[in-house]
């Protein structure tokens, strides 16, 4: 029963996650003259070049023109926080309903209160390394290479 709960609680914080939060990808895109085109969304990639949005306007890039792309990932600390804070209370709490240990009230929800705050913190870390950067230098890249990892990037 408890473990059906945890289920239910984390696919719904998934659902919600992807969802209702769900943004639009923004990337930095810098050219080999170093402009930085910052906080922008890529439209598509077609024809080797890459159309991208800022701000309602619309600008191109050629794939040769590209030095580098950096794909900006939001942190999943909160998400991650929540699911670590269910998981470890329910953990801790049924741990200790399975103890022949007799413990007072207090203490029972003192340790249910630990393994929320454990499991909070280390679902919190987790969740906060899903949202470092990815970067691709395809400067020193092929044309052929560039293609690649661009439509592999961007799939219309």
């Amino acid at each position: 029963m408890k473990y059906g709960l945890v289920l239910f609680l984390i696919s719904i914080s998934i659902f919600f996650q992807q969802r209702i939060f769900a943004q639009p990808q923004l990337w930095d895109i810098y050219s080999v003259s170093n402009q930085p085109f910052v906080n922008i969304t890529v439209d598509k990639y077609e024809s080797d070049s890459l159309y991208l949005k800022f701000m309602d306007r619309a600008i191109v890039l050629h794939q040769d023109s590209v030095k580098y792309l950096v794909k900006r990932n939001t942190s999943k600390f909160g998400i991650g926080f929540l699911i670590g804070a269910v998981v470890g209370g329910v953990f801790f709490n049924t741990t200790l309903q399975g103890s022949n240990d007799p413990l007072s009230q207090f203490g029972r929800l003192s340790l249910t209160g630990l393994g929320i705050v454990v499991g909070g913190t280390i679902g919190g870390l987790l969740g906060s390394a899903q949202g470092t950067d990815t970067k691709y230098q395809i400067e020193k890249m092929n044309t052929e290479e560039k293609r690649k990892l661009l439509s592999g990037l961007f799939h219309n």
